[in-house]
């Protein structure tokens, strides 16, 4: 009977701790591209690898974004009426990335810019050998 009633309690302990969202990385302004109001908009660089044109998203190998995720190479979806810009598969890049909950989180990329001949990534090795760069 004990036991039941310590449970009881950490099960509502638990249950009364308010969850709160690490704010201090996002922008809680509306945006007009159809984000979430307070989507995080993080600044980071990568390589384009490609764009599946069929599935509507581009193959980015990142940087780390410092408090959100290890650098990686991950499918990023292009917000609608956002147009790919001229790259080719190995350019490095600035961009937007976001996410959005639809049917899952889902994360996007926009504003791709290419960045400057001779720009230097910070990506660990593994990920580095992984993409062939």
């Amino acid at each position: 009977m004990k036991s039941k009633a310590i449970l009881a309690l950490l099960v509502t302990a638990i249950l009364s701790v308010p969850v709160q969202a690490d704010q201090g990385h996002h922008d809680h302004g509306h945006h007009g591209d159809g984000a979430q109001e307070g989507a995080g908009y993080h600044e980071v660089r990568g390589i384009f690898l490609g764009f599946d044109e069929d599935q509507g998203r581009i193959t980015m190998a990142h940087e780390a974004v410092p408090g959100v995720m290890m650098a990686m190479r991950m499918y990023l979806h292009l917000p609608e009426g956002e147009a790919l810009p001229d790259l080719a598969p190995g350019d490095k890049v600035a961009f937007q990335l976001f996410s959005r909950v639809e049917a899952g989180q889902r994360w996007y990329a926009k504003d791709l810019e290419p960045l400057p001949a001779g720009t230097e990534l910070t990506l660990p090795e593994e990920l580095r050998e992984a993409i062939g760069h």
